[in-house]
């Protein structure tokens, strides 16, 4: 595996983020949920190492099936999504909403299961990426105290990345 190799989730892997029939371990399942075909091998890595996962996470998550290499280095849909922002407005500014309360709610529900009620109240309020904005701060103290701070440096670098 080169170290600029993209990964993006296939569609079992899609399912387990959403349905956990799995049952994958909370950081083999953490870096799962960050495989989106945007960040490269070696960022993966990094994080990967930062969050305590486990050396092998790209093979385990490729022998499961749960994610795949994108041939050619292709534009992951993220990076696809950034681009076409300025040319097709409102549709691309609410895919960009969308995958941004997405991941705040998938991972902030994987961190805080049940405790993580009142918080996605306040995501569900959320309208724009402004005021997903104005949620990275409690997002940020809510993964901390769950998971620690280097899980929640994790996310919310990357939780940024979506809402530029």
């Amino acid at each position: 595996m080169a170290t600029g190799t993209l990964y993006r989730k296939t569609e079992r892997g899609a399912a387990e983020v959403k349905d956990r029939k799995l049952k994958l371990g909370s950081r083999l399942r953490t870096m799962l949920i960050l495989v989106d075909g945007a960040l490269p091998e070696f960022m993966l890595k990094e994080d990967a190492q930062r969050l305590g996962a486990p050396p092998d996470f790209l093979q385990q998550l490729l022998a499961a099936g749960l994610i795949e290499a994108v041939a050619g280095g292709a534009p992951a849909p993220a990076a696809k999504a950034a681009e076409g922002a300025a040319a097709a407005g409102a549709a691309d500014e609410f895919m960009l909403f969308r995958e941004a309360k997405n991941f705040m709610n998938t991972t902030i529900v994987d961190a805080l299961g049940i405790k993580s009620f009142f918080f996605t109240m306040k995501l569900e309020r959320a309208g724009t990426r402004a005021d997903l904005r104005e949620l990275v701060q409690p997002y940020r103290d809510a993964l901390a105290k769950a998971e620690g701070e280097e899980h929640a440096e994790v996310m919310v670098a990357r939780l940024k990345e979506m809402l530029a």
